[in-house]
């Protein structure tokens, strides 16, 4: 099996033996069809959760680029942010910001978690995980109260108009 560190020694250490930090922002690892791609310690110092939200996406968009991947291929998001900037309204801001990133229906499963803090001047840190097929995605989802079983087009369809009829 293959693996590929992306970034190793990123970032800085506050220490008197080391001269790099002893970690790599990502990992990719070969499987057999498909690429596992783990993303951690993803942040932005920016100013502003909105503009910190979307540096950390442009960034993960690039990574996942690099490898061979697309924003379609994440399966998994964990935003962690301080817990004094996280309300409401700030999860309204990164969901908006997600907009621009992700399409119906590959939405990725996803948690915000409020933490005591984030190291640096950054208010999140992000963590993803994705999956890049060998082959084209099949999409299916279940939606609704009913959990009706909808293939990509349809799904696409009821989420976007959903979208545009909220507007």
């Amino acid at each position: 099996m293959r693996k590929t560190l992306l970034g190793p020694g990123a970032g800085t250490v506050d220490s008197e033996t080391l001269d790099h930090a002893v970690r790599s922002v990502g990992v990719a690892t070969e499987h057999d069809g498909y690429t596992h791609v783990s993303l951690s310690g993803v942040t932005s110092e920016a100013s502003g959760l909105e503009t910190q939200a979307r540096e950390v996406l442009d960034f993960v968009e690039r990574v996942l680029s690099d490898v061979g991947g697309t924003l379609d291929d994440v399966v998994t998001m964990r935003w962690y942010v301080e817990a004094d900037s996280l309300d409401r309204a700030a999860q309204g801001t990164i969901h908006e910001v997600r907009s621009g990133f992700f399409e119906a229906p590959h939405y990725p499963a996803s948690t915000m978690v409020g933490v005591a803090s984030v190291l640096g001047e950054s208010v999140l840190e992000l963590e993803v995980e994705a999956e890049i097929p060998d082959e084209d995605w099949q999409v299916d989802a279940f939606v609704g109260e009913d959990r009706e079983e909808m293939s990509e087009d349809a799904a696409r369809e009821m989420l976007t108009s959903e979208s545009d009829a909220d507007e």
